[in-house]
């Protein structure tokens, strides 16, 4: 991992957050096995029409991609990379910023046709806002001109600050100046958890984002295993970070040696810069999968949020190869609530969307509302004993501006409390806690009936607005498919 020790407008360390491996290509897996069933199962949701078409991807690092490269030639005319520098120092084509933009939006090549990125029809527009230093105002200046003037509804990072140069708490400029356009301007930040560091580092503390961890292969070919130098959580101020894992290791991506060429980055340490794009492409699938339908606020960041969060598969093993124990921690600080996957996602987002006080009959769904004070919403679900319910909530953080270096945060903090009740009564699941700002539930239901989930907006807060995603999953047996990635 590259340190550059030049600070900017008295400010704070930037640091690239991948380290780059290279190994043999005529070995190495190709791009479309970490997109595959093994990896983020984004292949499956290409397969039904879905590239992320019409979806602009911020990427903000401090280098550019190569946008002449063949794997962004979309046609003779139009490239699915477009460049920006925000230094004053001109466009620089790095290999860590094209590779990031390949796990994203790659189109193949002449020799490696079926390496496809996450969303190859995205259009990443790749920033450069990093000449040594970081500043808050060249940051601001990127995500301004790129979300408000550009219409870009993404985020991914390729940059870290350390936090030996400034604690991720959540407090520092950095982190609010992320929330603020999230909550502001309705944006998904695909955050990384970052590299080689005890705790999560910023941008991955950032509240209204989702952070991601890498991911290695196990022995049999999977993206199973936390890399060694992925990031753990929580944050300094205990906070569940990361949320997803994604893959990280040996993925044959372009990179910026020559317009033509490729090569397998990342390694068993799990790197991720090459994580987070995994959840950035994600994103911009379910997105466009939004734009298709006359159903209201399926396209929201939160609601993106709520279904790649409750549809993330736990059974990942720690760094050590150990399980991280899925049915009794449902958030593992190195693999957050489990690898992303996109396909699953996708079948929540389809389920469609659900109301508080309605009887809800449906096996999976999504909600997104918005509360008075002290309100509550009461949820209905039907159903079995012995199925699992997996149900997450979670909102923004709000913050007052009143420059790029000035944040105030709403106080008191909108907060909310996730109860769930079997239907004898018996209460299953209670969370209320001053930090968190997502709760997630996985419980095996100990009888049929109707299931009461109750959301309370404990503050004095009023037209907040949180997104709900739940799914019902049958019971394994040796006669049920694995239903973590193959039920779509």
């Amino acid at each position: 991992m590259q340190r550059l020790l030049n600070p900017i407008q008295n400010q704070l360390i930037a640091t690239v957050i991948a380290a780059v491996s290279f190994f043999n290509p005529s070995t190495a897996p190709a791009l479309v096995e970490s997109v595959g069933s093994n990896g983020s199962n984004a292949r499956i949701v290409q397969q039904q029409g879905l590239t992320g078409k019409g979806i602009g991807i911020v990427m903000l690092s401090s280098g550019n991609a190569r946008a002449a490269h063949e794997a962004f030639a979309v046609s003779d005319a139009e490239r699915a990379v477009i460049n920006y520098d925000f230094t004053g120092k001109g466009a620089k084509a790095a290999s860590h910023d094209t590779q990031v933009a390949g796990i994203i939006t790659a189109q193949g090549g002449q020799q490696y046709p079926s390496c496809l990125g996450v969303a190859p029809g995205a259009c990443v527009h790749s920033a450069r806002i990093s000449d040594g230093g970081l500043s808050p105002y060249v940051i601001d200046r990127a995500l301004n001109e790129l979300i408000v003037n550009k219409g870009c509804r993404i985020v991914v990072t390729g940059v870290q600050i350390p936090a030996s140069a400034a604690a991720p708490n959540g407090s520092s400029v950095w982190s609010k100046i992320y929330d603020y356009y999230a909550e502001h301007y309705d944006v998904f930040f695909a955050n990384a958890a970052g590299n080689s560091d005890s705790t999560v580092t910023i941008f991955g503390d950032s509240y209204n984002g989702v952070t991601t961890g890498g991911l290695a292969l196990d022995s049999a070919g999977r993206y199973r295993i936390i890399g060694s130098i992925s990031n753990p959580g929580p944050t300094l101020d205990l906070r569940r970070k990361p949320e997803l894992t994604a893959p990280a290791q040996r993925q044959m991506i372009p990179n910026a040696s020559g317009d033509t060429s490729w090569s397998s980055a990342g390694s068993a340490r799990g790197e991720t810069s090459f994580s987070a794009p995994h959840t950035a492409g994600a994103a911009a699938l379910l997105m466009e999968r939004a734009a298709q339908t006359d159903t209201p606020y399926d396209d929201k960041s939160l609601t993106i949020k709520a279904v790649l969060v409750n549809a993330a598969d736990p059974n990942v093993l720690d760094k050590s190869g150990k399980p991280t124990d899925p049915d009794k921690t449902l958030w593992h600080p190195q693999r957050g609530y489990g690898r992303l996957d996109a396909g699953r996602a996708l079948k929540l987002l389809k389920a469609g969307r659900v109301r508080p006080d309605h009887p809800i009959e449906n096996t999976a769904g999504w909600a997104y509302e918005t509360m008075g004070f002290y309100d509550r919403h009461r949820y209905t679900i039907n159903a079995k004993k012995d199925q699992r319910l997996n149900l997450t909530v979670t909102w923004h953080r709000k913050l007052r501006r009143y420059s790029p270096v000035s944040y105030v945060e709403e106080a008191p903090r909108f907060n909310l409390q996730l109860d769930i009740k079997s239907p004898s009564g018996q209460v299953l699941f209670s969370e209320y806690d001053p930090q968190n700002n997502l709760r997630k539930a996985g419980l095996v239901l100990p009888e049929d009936g109707l299931y009461r989930v109750e959301i309370r907006n404990r503050v004095y807060q009023k037209d907040r607005s949180y997104a709900l995603a739940f799914e019902l999953i049958q019971p394994f047996n040796n006669n049920t498919e694995n239903q973590s990635s193959q039920d779509h």
